[in-house]
């Protein structure tokens, strides 16, 4: 059975793939561009030292120096903005694959082992499973049949006023207790891994 782990991890190496490819296209615009100033650069100084002595010679390598340092630094933000809109770009792709697979049928198989696996973990007491109202609507009967095994338990059913993809979240009734299994955390932390990524990439 797939589960959302598998899903992220291949959508990891597809998004992967297409921001390596992408990074290169652009860096290597990025660095022909850059030394193509620079040279142009080296050759006005390299016309200045020549014409000039002693002190306009340190004036000139100043300059250089200068000129060099400011091209670098443009090349850094450029690829800055490039990290972000990778990053920007990955995770519009995978949102969008998280909205398609919840319209799945193996969506189901997800949607009721989390609820069942968060079940197991927590002790007796009183909770609020909250899930979206599309989930409760098309699986109540599943999510009936669950809490048939944990009738010594005082577990409530919440449609959730916040839309987090698909999925669900438990809390107990104080809210000193939360375990949030739903799908937006997920697409949350495939964002940092995503960022990762792309900072190895463009190091």
């Amino acid at each position: 059975m797939t589960t959302i782990e598998d899903k992220i991890s291949l959508f990891s190496k597809i998004i992967y793939d297409k921001v390596n490819e992408e990074k290169k296209e652009r860096l290597d615009l990025f660095n022909i561009e850059a030394q193509r100033k620079i040279s142009t650069e080296k050759e006005k100084i390299k016309d200045l030292s020549l014409k000039l002595q002693s002190e306009s010679q340190k004036k000139s390598s100043i300059k250089s120096n200068a000129l060099i340092a400011k091209e670098k630094l443009n090349k850094q933000r450029e690829v800055l903005l490039l990290k972000d809109k990778l990053i920007e770009d990955a995770l519009e792709s995978v949102h969008q694959r998280l909205l398609d697979f919840v319209c799945l049928d193996e969506y189901k198989s997800y949607f009721i082992s989390g609820i069942q696996r968060n079940l197991k973990a927590i002790d007796k007491g009183s909770y609020y499973i909250l899930v979206l109202k599309r989930d409760y609507d098309k699986f109540k009967s599943e999510i009936e049949d669950v809490l048939k095994e944990y009738t010594d338990y005082n577990i409530q059913i919440k449609i959730s006023e916040d839309d987090f993809i698909g999925g669900h979240l438990l809390k107990d009734f104080d809210g000193r207790f939360r375990m949030d299994s739903s799908i937006y955390s997920t697409l949350h932390e495939s964002k940092e891994l995503i960022g990762v990524r792309v900072m190895e990439m463009l190091a």
